[in-house]
């Protein structure tokens, strides 16, 4: 018996098709509604193993394709797969299900209104005698005439039962229970017994056709009845957060307290699930019949700033609030969204004080947590350490309500990092806060999470890690259409390319980011992606390109800390280019404007090679020195690639003044610059070899083939399977190896190896 069945699937599936090997060659392994199955992902992990080792053919019946069954397969006839257009009846086959003497084209005329669906055609064969209609009439008249056949054989309680079943989008027993009380399991036994219903598991399905035919009979009902059962239909839609069942009643029926309802409900998790085209459906229809309800213009504060129209919706955000009372419900969200664009266009100021007065209108914890969330982010822009320590406190001492609070109490630390330093700490406390971005979450907590912990990944130089989870950061943006979201997911997918020498992609990825950075009128992405790349020349030994690239953010509005990094890299270029007296005055100017990490890093290497450039040894021992051991205690790395690569000759004089390099140092030396570190003097780092028992059967596959240069996708095309199960063996390599890079891992040696 496993302990954990559900992190054995692979090897629990490998098992159990061991243990059907000795069936019968006749066997077959036959499951129906696999589709059951396939919502959760340790049960597709389990069928994929045993289909894959198994020889006991097998037959699913499912409405969806498993994950597993790959194309490769389809094409050589290793899985046979039959659609809807092979199961649905042919016209023969619907000749022999009918009576007998029902005429051509009448049969013709059923088959193609049913579409096929058996159960709607066995409805003809329950009628006695067949009714001749002409050619221009028959679709409407056939359905009206088998549907009206069966309809007047019931009791006058059944007929009304199954008008009102007609109204449900979903049916089963707890709705039917609602509606009939005791006499529900009667009435849907016998609505499927006359064909009615078709059951489909626990629940039960009604043909479109014979809905259509059932509502004809609601007029002839009392309206008072059919809007108790319209109200009884909602409720249990509303409980079961089927927001469009909800919204197709209260729209058809004009339900103006249940649309408000619905919107108050379903919004945050409409926003959760990037349902962005169907929240905007739903307050057209709303601009329309509740008008003067709060709920319309909050929604279209929530979904302009997702579309990222900032100026909408800071508008409208403070419009609401001085228009609410002073602890209205809403009135902290509207000011927590006001800030939030503000602090995006640099206005921390103003930020803090929509900040401060969100905070004094909360009527909910959420409300505090929001309001307390942003404050410390503000603070971070606005370089006080001491007060967002404080904030970061405050918020940690409120218990997490949702998983999106557990999100956020990981990504403080991280974003707190970034800003002041204790990298290494920060990603070590939040080594399984990305499995929790699967569940159902907001996807601007996600692609929030997702930058700050891909930002500390690159900063530490763990460049294929911040890659993967910029590439993870830009498909939620573009899922859920967050356009805003995609500069700063694009500069962070350059940064980790710069980081890996793919010098010619990052130039793709930051000048795209760039652009549509520029029709959003971001100008603190422009600048942003502007200065990264400055670095690519200036990576390639090439100052003065970097220089002049650099030049053009001179005129871009930017926050300090944005201000201090470009300052500090146009100290670095000048000194690289043998300028060392301009750069110390780029340097001075970056000093007076933040002390943001990535700034005071690039900076403290930018004042080394200035020493170096005025041939002083001891001046640049003494600032060497200062910058590798800031590196040391911050955790940040990227600035140290950043500066040997402008001045390679600082690896050499690092080793010939035996400036000591622990392995922290040395690791993205001898993984990203290998030859670098050789011509340098520079010992790789020493590994120990480890069992090939650690390793899995497919990661040691995965290994051999990264050992061969391939990358994720190229691996996952070699092995047919999926990306993203490549990146996963990759990363569960690099945690049992102990590395932080493929050049790290194709360097181990395992036990075996020669």
């Amino acid at each position: 018996m496993s302990h954990s069945p559900n992190s054995e699937a692979q090897v629990l599936g490998r098992l159990l098709a061991d243990d059907l090997a000795a069936y019968s060659p006749d066997a077959w392994l036959v499951i129906d509604d696999y589709h059951h199955l396939a919502s959760e992902p340790a049960a597709e992990t389990f069928m994929e193993s045993f289909a894959a080792h198994a020889t006991v053919p097998m037959l699913l019946t499912s409405r969806i394709r498993p994950n597993w069954v790959s194309a490769k397969q389809l094409l050589y006839g290793e899985v046979a797969e039959f659609g809807r257009n092979i199961l649905a009846m042919t016209h023969e086959e619907a000749a022999l299900a009918t009576p007998p003497d029902i005429q051509p084209g009448t049969l013709a005329g059923l088959v193609a209104l049913a579409e096929g669906w058996p159960a709607v055609i066995g409805l003809a064969s329950l009628v006695a005698s067949p009714l001749h209609l002409s050619g221009r009439e028959m679709p409407q008249a056939l359905h009206a005439y088998f549907a009206e056949e069966l309809y007047q054989g019931l009791d006058k309680r059944l007929q009304w039962s199954l008008a009102q079943l007609s109204l449900a989008s979903t049916i089963d027993e707890d709705l039917a229970t609602r509606l009939f009380g005791a006499n529900a399991a009667t009435i849907l036994g016998k609505a499927h017994e006359r064909g009615f219903l078709n059951r489909d598991g626990e629940a039960y399905e009604l043909h479109p056709l014979l809905r259509q035919f059932l509502r004809t009979k609601l007029p002839d009902a009392k309206e008072e009845e059919v809007l108790k059962t319209v109200e009884t239909i909602a409720r249990s839609a509303l409980q079961r957060s089927a927001w469009d069942e909800a919204f197709l009643l209260a729209s058809e029926f004009e339900l103006q307290a249940l649309l408000t309802e619905l919107l108050e409900r379903s919004l945050d998790d409409l926003l959760a699930k990037g349902r962005l085209a169907t929240l905007q459906q739903w307050l057209d229809q709303a601009r329309r019949t509740i008008p003067g309800e709060e709920v319309v213009p909050l929604a279209e504060i929530e979904l302009a700033f997702r579309r990222g129209r900032r100026i909408e919706t800071e508008e409208k955000a403070r419009r609401l609030a001085r228009r609410l009372p002073q602890h209205h419900p809403f009135a902290s969200r509207a000011l927590f969204r006001a800030a939030q664009v503000a602090q995006l266009d640099d206005r921390h100021d103003e930020a803090f004080a929509l900040l401060t007065e969100a905070r004094t209108r909360s009527t909910t914890t959420a409300d505090l947590r929001r309001s307390l969330w942003s404050r410390f982010i503000t603070l971070t822009d606005l370089e006080e350490p001491e007060l967002a320590a404080e904030t970061l406190a405050e918020l940690e001492g409120l218990a997490p309500e949702s998983i999106e609070d557990t999100i956020r109490l990981s990504q403080g630390p991280l974003h707190y990092a970034v800003r002041w330093g204790g990298l290494r700490e920060a990603l070590d406390l939040n080594r399984d806060a990305l499995r929790l971005l699967d569940k159902r979450t907001d996807p601007l907590v996600r692609t929030g999470f997702l930058q700050s912990y891909g930002t500390a990944l690159a900063l530490a130089a763990r460049y294929e890690e911040a890659r993967d989870s910029a590439e993870r950061q830009l498909a939620e943006a573009e899922r859920c259409g967050l356009d805003w979201a995609r500069p700063h997911g694009l500069e962070l997918l350059g940064l980790a390319e710069i980081g890996l020498r793919e010098f010619r992609k990052a130039e793709r990825t930051l000048r795209d980011a760039y652009e549509l950075a520029d029709r959003l009128e971001d100008h603190h992405a422009q600048a942003n992606a502007l200065g990264l790349l400055a670095r690519i020349p200036l990576s390639q030994g090439d100052p003065s390109t970097a220089l002049d690239t650099l030049r053009r953010t001179r005129a871009r509005a930017a926050s300090p800390g944005m201000e201090a990094e470009l300052r500090s890299l146009r100290g670095l270029a000048l000194a690289a280019g043998g300028n060392p007296v301009e750069a110390a005055y780029e340097i001075r100017a970056s000093e007076s404007l933040s002390v943001h990490l990535e700034a005071r890093c690039l900076r403290a290497y930018a004042s080394a090679i200035a020493a170096r450039e005025e041939g002083d040894d001891s001046h640049f021992l003494k600032c060497m020195s200062a910058a590798l051991a800031e590196s040391r205690v911050t955790g940040n790395l990227d600035s140290l690639v950043t500066a040997y690569r402008a001045v390679p000759a600082i690896l050499k004089a690092i080793a010939e003044l035996e400036i000591g390099l622990d392995d922290f140092l040395l690791q993205p030396i001898v993984s990203y610059d290998t030859k670098l570190a050789s011509k340098a003097g520079l010992t790789p780092i020493p590994r120990s070899p480890t069992s090939h028992d650690s390793l899995t059967e497919r990661e040691k596959e995965v290994l051999a083939l990264l050992r061969r240069g391939l990358s994720n996708r190229e691996i996952a095309h070699a092995l047919w399977i999926a990306e993203s199960t490549a990146k996963v063996h990759v990363r569960h390599i690099f945690e049992k190896l102990g590395v932080r890079s493929r050049t790290e891992a194709a360097m181990f040696l395992l036990d075996g190896d020669s």
